[in-house]
């Protein structure tokens, strides 16, 4: 038998002390069913690996990754090579000093005596190790990436049948089966959430390793139904049950002699697997680290973390950095972890917001828990920007009560009275009008201005535009640009952003700059399309002011989930508790980069991100130099 593969960690970071374990001390086993096939094996070798690499770039360090075989079902606790297998795999790990393991069932049989097996698997190791944390996650056989990828490997198979009608088809779900009673009632909920899908006339199950059901009294009573009949094996990899299923199933079809029957393959190739598994592996991460933050100690004597900026080799406190050194930045862009609210200061300082009056696009679109810029972000900004600093929002279709219906795209100037009153209550009731009185920060609203007629005329800015050698895609922008405005040419104009996810920063932000309440017309069909708008609204405002990007995480980050706990128009989210991370530079494409891949954004494959490197630019050396895990950490 092969010993189980394990990846092990490129480095160890410095790690993340309540959030995360660092890459030595923490491992993922994956329990696989035992490969008859030599060539599983390798495949299982070569997928430990893929998903290590995955995971890697969402967590911030490389963990170890290891695969050993279950044994047998109807095993029990009986000794054998599969099940010393993952005994000696367990040992290794505990001899490298893991001591937190995340364990993954990877079987569609795993049954009640396999459950048996591994607790008591892990209790010894316990013993050995008492220190030792194990962490479960359970097998879900009807996961929606699995099922999309017995969906696929179905459809692949239907379009080389000949049905004469959709009521002619018939669904068999061939399954091994030899696990207990939960795992074939699995197949059965499997077996319909695919008929449902496939349309067919009849579903049935069939077992190749057990009594109820089995495979070739299935397809003789198949054939006596006058259907023609698709039947999809329930394997992930090859195997020898799968092969028995092969024969069984030729054997049949020309026993019958029925004609146009289709048998699909494993699924194993199909990119759905290793997505499934990596993103169970992330979860039952996250979980963990949830838990530990239910058992933080008090802070309240806690001295404040000592602020960080970030280098390609390390790191510096804030309090030494020098802001001249060209090696503290990655291209034009500084990457920090603040500590006291003051040690913003110096990073604005080094790019000159606080030289002369500065002008703040916040991100105030709704009451959304932890998706704005707060008053906490918003008070720590102004404390560290230059005095009396100006501030640039629109009146938006989520800043109200909702309480009152009309036409927000025909009819919202007519109630721009309740809007405004709405506005204020939006900035009374979120703290945020009390930090801009005791900071004596100024407030223009674009919509205001446009409604007024007081927006600069098209043909000034076109020209402003032209001297810089900039056209847009589209000119409908230049005739929203407060008049107010060009009277401070060359300011400097902040994009205060969140780390809301990684298109969701300091570009798409400049988006609020449309005058319009309701702006559904400008996303346009398509995020090209969206991204297309916001890349023209920075080379806007990017030639007229000194135009800078600051991703903040001052009190909370956004990581968005369907099972979040929180709930937006735009779907649910959680939050991540102060992360404290700040991404400054004077390229918002740059920094966007940045913010997005330590959110775990591979942007070489996002639509978004083609648009921006084609229309604003960046060094590509940013989509993948080596970013500090220990930030990375705290977004995953």
């Amino acid at each position: 038998m092969t010993r189980p593969s394990a990846t092990l960690p490129h480095r160890t970071p410095p790690a993340e002390p309540l959030n995360a374990p660092a890459a030595s001390e923490a491992a993922f086993l994956l329990l696989f069913d035992a490969p008859t096939l030599a060539s599983v094996g390798h495949a299982f070798d070569t997928l430990v690996r893929e998903l290590a690499s995955g995971c890697a770039r969402v967590l911030g360090f490389s963990p170890t990754v290891a695969w050993a075989a279950l044994p047998p079902p109807r095993l029990g606790l009986r000794p054998s090579a599969d099940a010393g297998m993952a005994e000696g795999c367990l040992e290794e790990l505990v001899g490298r000093g893991v001591s937190t393991l995340f364990v993954l069932p990877v079987s569609f049989d795993f049954g009640l005596e396999q459950k048996q097996w591994l607790s008591e698997l892990v209790r010894a190791a316990r013993r050995a190790r008492p220190e030792l944390a194990v962490h479960y996650d359970a097998m879900n056989t009807s996961h929606p990436l699995l099922l999309q990828a017995f969906i696929d490997s179905a459809a692949r198979k239907l379009a080389e049948m000949q049905l004469g009608a959709p009521n002619d088809l018939g669904l068999l779900l061939i399954a091994n089966g030899a696990g207990d009673p939960d795992t074939r009632s699995d197949s059965y909920k499997l077996m319909r959430l695919v008929w449902e899908q496939l349309g067919a006339s009849k579903g049935e199950v069939a077992f190749v390793r057990h009594p109820t059901l089995p495979l070739p009294e299935r397809l003789s009573a198949c054939a006596r139904s006058g259907l023609t009949w698709l039947c999809v094996a329930q394997f992930l990899w090859s195997a020898e049950q799968l092969d028995y299923a092969r024969v069984i199933f030729r054997d049949c079809v020309a026993q019958f002699e029925v004609s146009g029957w289709r048998l699909t393959d494993e699924i194993a190739d199909h990119p759905n697997v290793r997505a499934w598994l990596e993103q169970r592996m992330l979860e039952l991460y996250r979980e963990r680290r949830a838990r530990l933050r239910t058992r933080v100690p008090s802070a309240k004597r806690a001295p404040d973390p000592v602020g960080r900026v970030y280098r390609r080799d390390g790191s510096t406190p804030i309090a030494d950095w020098d802001p001249h050194d060209a090696s503290s930045r990655l291209g034009d862009t500084l990457l920090a972890r603040i500590g006291a609210a003051s040690e913003l200061g110096p990073l604005l300082h080094a790019f000159g917001l606080d030289a002369e009056r500065c002008l703040v696009k916040p991100t105030w679109h709704g009451y959304a828990r932890g998706t704005y810029s707060d008053p906490v972000a918003l008070d720590a900004l102004l404390t560290a920007a230059s005095p009396h600093a100006l501030l640039l929002e629109g009146h938006t279709a989520s800043k109200n009560s909702g309480d009152r219906g009309f036409d927000w795209e025909t009819e919202s100037e007519a109630e721009r009275v309740w809007i405004r009153e709405q506005e204020q209550l939006y900035l009374e009731k979120t703290g945020i009008k009390s930090v801009l009185h005791r900071h004596g920060a100024g407030f223009l609203n674009v919509t205001e201005c446009w409604w007024d007629g007081h927006c600069a005329p098209p043909e000034r800015v076109r020209e402003l535009l032209l001297e810089r050698g900039v056209e847009l895609r589209f000119e409908e922008l230049l005739a929203y640009v407060p008049a107010a405005l060009l009277e401070l040419q060359g300011a400097p104009l902040v994009s205060f952003a969140r780390f809301k996810g990684p298109t969701r920063l300091a570009i798409s932000n400049l988006f609020g700059l449309l005058p319009e309440p309701l702006r559904s017309a400008w996303h346009g069909p398509n995020i090209t399309y969206f991204a297309s708008v916001c890349c023209d609204l920075a080379k806007l405002y990017g030639t007229l002011f000194r135009l800078h990007g600051l991703v903040e995480s001052l009190s909370f980050a956004v990581r968005w989930d369907r099972k979040g706990l929180y709930r937006s128009r735009w779907g649910n989210y959680d939050l991540v508790e102060s992360p404290r991370v700040v991404c400054l530079g004077s390229s918002l494409a740059a920094t966007d980069v940045l913010a997005a891949r330590l959110q775990g954004q591979d942007v070489r494959r996002s639509a978004f991100f083609d648009v921006v490197r084609a229309e604003l630019g960046y060094p590509a050396e940013l989509e993948s130099v080596e970013l500090p895990s220990e930030l990375v950490q705290l977004f995953v």
